[in-house]
């Protein structure tokens, strides 16, 4: 009898160092799939501001006047964001754009928020996250530039554009059900493709995203291919590109 009991109380021992320690593990694994769902969103929504802010302001804007327009930006693009809403405390207010600057010729959005821990630890309820986009304001072209005029590209486009505000550099995500992409067209008329990332959504009821002028749909929205960052260069400087059919066809 002596032998079990001690056999017993070893088992005790054990469950209760390793019940915590697993525990803890499942709690860190749903955590950071919250930080990835919320991030992916709130660096989209702040690309865009950033970019759209840029496009619409001068070098001799106001400063207050230039982040208060992109703040409204922001705003409308989660609105709509059930993970912000849910996971980061205070739900989209929550996520404050105190910090941003539009020095000179640049934009730069700083977002800050808290994602609730999924258990409180020792009074910790929360991690703070800051993200942050910085883009260039449009202030139109030198004449000493004629000769060699700026044109712009994306990392992954085979393309390059007359104007950054070509509508195949506005992403403009949307989610639709994988059920309706046979249905769906973008504003060319052509019909969505399966990017890499949307292997696995082929179900009735998966959500993946589309643009308007995108040839894919996406499994993901943080997919690295609805990620565009837009690059500022002369002409000379591109190289294997061709013009853009957009671009081309309206004679920019």
């Amino acid at each position: 009898m002596p032998s079990c009991t001690c056999l017993k109380a070893s088992y005790t021992l054990e469950a209760a160092v390793i019940f915590p320690l697993v525990a803890g593990f499942f709690v860190f694994i749903l955590f950071f799939f919250r930080v990835v769902q919320v991030e992916s969103q709130v660096k989209a929504a702040l690309y865009y501001s950033s970019r759209m802010s840029a496009l619409a302001s001068s070098a001799n804007d106001s400063s207050v006047v230039s982040v208060a327009t992109a703040e409204v930006l922001f705003r409308s693009q989660i609105s709509d964001s059930k993970h912000i809403d849910t996971y980061v405390s205070g739900g989209k207010y929550g996520v404050s754009l105190l910090g941003s600057k539009m020095d000179g010729d640049d934009v730069a959005l700083k977002a800050k928020y808290k994602v609730k821990l999924p258990v409180s630890f020792f009074a910790v309820d929360g991690i703070w996250i800051e993200d942050y986009s910085n883009s260039r304001k449009w202030t139109g072209k030198n004449p000493g530039e004629k000769t060699d005029p700026y044109v712009f590209y994306t990392d992954y486009g085979s393309v390059y554009h007359l104007s950054e505000q070509c509508n195949y550099l506005d992403l403009s995500i949307k989610s639709i059900k994988w059920s309706q992409v046979g249905a769906s067209r973008n504003k060319d008329g052509r019909k969505y493709h399966a990017c890499y990332c949307a292997a696995d959504k082929k179900t009735e009821g998966s959500t993946v995203f589309i643009t308007d002028y995108g040839m894919n749909y996406h499994g993901k929205l943080g997919c690295s291919k609805l990620k565009r960052t837009v690059h500022k260069v002369h002409k000379s400087e591109v190289d294997g590109k061709n013009l853009c059919s957009k671009c081309k066809g309206e004679g920019t």
